[in-house]
């Protein structure tokens, strides 16, 4: 049949009206990747474009704009290494998040790795985005996808979870500040689910190993509290904030857990994205950061049309850096500092002597990324110059600070050879620690260095291992560390290292602490 042109020109009109009407009004969590064809990049469509945001190019500019403009831009106390933003609303929280990209304005980073918490989609360890892209109205901003390789790479937990990013709000909401702050960069959007120490950590020390030597700004995205009253909400969210100012990861969770405990009324959180906060806080640490400023504070209470019956809280952080080329260096090279060598040691003592005593085990309290990383030990034991008990890890399984405590309690109460300590030989203890470096596999004997190598062999289902400061110690040759090594650790034959047994080297940095009723030449 052949209609008439004019009604063709009508049937097509209605047609194009009725599909702009079915595409709108399909949800726009449900909205998934988009592409213009085969081989095209995969792009993260909006879920919270036209709500949490305008729609059009023109009015999310000039709102974006808007708030930079009106935030303060003095100078922070050094080079800016990491932003904690928050995750509402424009009309909410804008004005805040303003004055933290505000200090973006002028400088350029290769790559933006924004944390956030998920809301909607629960999943364990990490959320990275398998996407190429993601879209805003301001166009497209392209994925490092070798920074989220290295990460994980890096982190045991970390995979691709598209279904969670697909309607997450939180790092989405950051990509218009970016887009106009910054123009060009790379993102690498990460979603936390889990906020326990170690998964902050591993994720930290993922991300610092990534950042470093490359242009990177870190960002958390979170609010504050959420729906307690007005007042209520300026004191808990002011005594979050001082927890934040020092740095310390451990410091912030233990004042939340506070807060919460207080009973404050409708209170349901102090921080929806402590994970991220307290996984930059971290990182950042490890970059080298040694300041944190706190820009702005405001809840939605404060806002023309905000309620002040049940608020949510904003706040916007820098933190700074103030040697450029200052880092951790117990996280840099994986070398521990004095410091970080003795609270260890104090670790291992203190719980040696709370399991003799009473049998229970030391609670770990630690925020130091470096302590916190994963790390393989070996905790050894002495009484008067005497093996006392020698028990150790391979293979880094746990953040080193509880290797370090368990492994101390199996040295005083699990090695086979020596009797479990009593209270009476607790003053007699001289206490070291070897954290390893990973286990490397070696071709023949003749890579084997043992002034600094300390030697795993394995056949089969048996194994045995050395630390390098058993050569010192006997002053044994190579081969003859490697014969006893095989016959009296492994249980294998003598000749096991020639005979095609696998051997492995590692380094270790060692560290003691003499036993409390030795005197030194340090004092009386």
């Amino acid at each position: 049949m052949k209609w008439p042109s004019g009604l063709a020109v009508l049937v097509v009109a209605i047609l194009v009206v009725a599909g702009v009407v079915l595409v709108r009004s399909i949800p726009r969590q449900s909205v998934r990747a988009f592409a213009s064809g085969r081989g095209e990049p995969k792009v993260r469509a909006p879920a919270v474009m036209g709500t949490f945001y305008p729609l059009a190019a023109t009015q999310l500019r000039e709102a974006v704009r808007r708030y930079l403009d009106a935030a303060e831009t003095a100078e922070g106390p050094g080079e800016l290494v990491a932003l904690i933003v928050p995750h509402a609303g424009y009309s909410y929280s804008g004005p805040v998040a303003g004055f933290a990209y505000r200090r973006l304005v002028g400088r350029s980073y290769e790559t933006v790795a924004v944390v956030g918490p998920t809301h909607r989609v629960p999943f364990s360890g990490v959320a990275l985005s398998g996407f190429d892209e993601w879209y805003t109205p301001l166009g497209r901003v392209k994925v490092d996808r070798a920074g989220s390789d290295a990460v994980k790479e890096s982190h045991p937990k970390a995979r691709v979870v598209d279904a969670a990013h697909e309607p997450e709000h939180s790092i989405e909401v950051q990509l218009p500040f970016l887009q106009e702050a910054l123009g060009e960069f790379q993102l690498l959007p990460v979603l936390m689910a889990d906020f326990s120490s170690e998964n902050c950590a591993s994720l930290a020390r993922a991300l610092a190993e990534w950042a470093r030597g490359r242009r990177v700004l870190l960002v958390a995205s979170t609010d504050m509290s959420h729906y307690p009253a007005y007042d209520d909400a300026v004191r808990v969210d002011k005594e979050t904030l001082r927890a934040i100012e020092t740095m310390e990861a451990q410091e912030v969770a233990a004042t939340t857990r506070k807060l919460m405990a207080q009973g404050v009324p409708r209170l349901s959180t102090c921080l929806c994205g402590e994970g991220p906060v307290k996984t930059i806080l971290m990182a950042a640490r490890l970059l080298g950061a040694d300041s944190a400023r706190v820009l702005k504070y405001a809840n939605s209470g404060d806002v023309p049309h905000g309620a002040r019956e049940g608020v949510v809280g904003y706040c916007a952080v820098a933190l700074y850096r103030s040697n450029p080329k200052a880092s951790l260096s117990g996280a840099d090279s994986g070398e521990l500092t004095s410091e970080q060598q003795q609270r260890l040691l104090v670790l291992a003592r203190t719980t040696i002597e709370e399991h003799v005593r009473t049998g229970r085990r030391t609670a770990v309290k630690e925020s130091d990324p470096a302590l916190l990383r994963p790390a393989a030990a070996f905790v050894t034991l002495r009484k008067d110059g005497q093996l006392r008990g020698c028990i150790g890890s391979l293979q880094p399984s746990q953040p080193l600070a509880e290797t370090v405590r368990d492994r101390a309690i199996m040295a005083a109460s699990r090695d086979f050879r020596f009797p479990p300590v009593k209270a009476e030989e607790l003053p007699h203890l001289e206490i070291e620690i070897s954290v390893l470096s990973p286990l490397r596999p070696v071709a023949t004997a003749d890579d084997i260095d043992i002034s600094k190598h300390g030697v795993v062999v394995i056949q089969g289902s048996r194994s045995g291992v050395y630390l390098p400061q058993v050569a010192h110690e006997t002053g044994w040759s190579r081969d003859v560390l490697l014969s006893h090594l095989c016959r009296d650790k492994a249980l294998l034959p003598a000749d096991a290292w020639k005979q095609g047994a696998a051997l492995y080297v590692f380094t270790v940095q060692a560290f003691s602490s003499p036993a409390p009723g030795v005197k030194t030449d340090a004092g009386d």
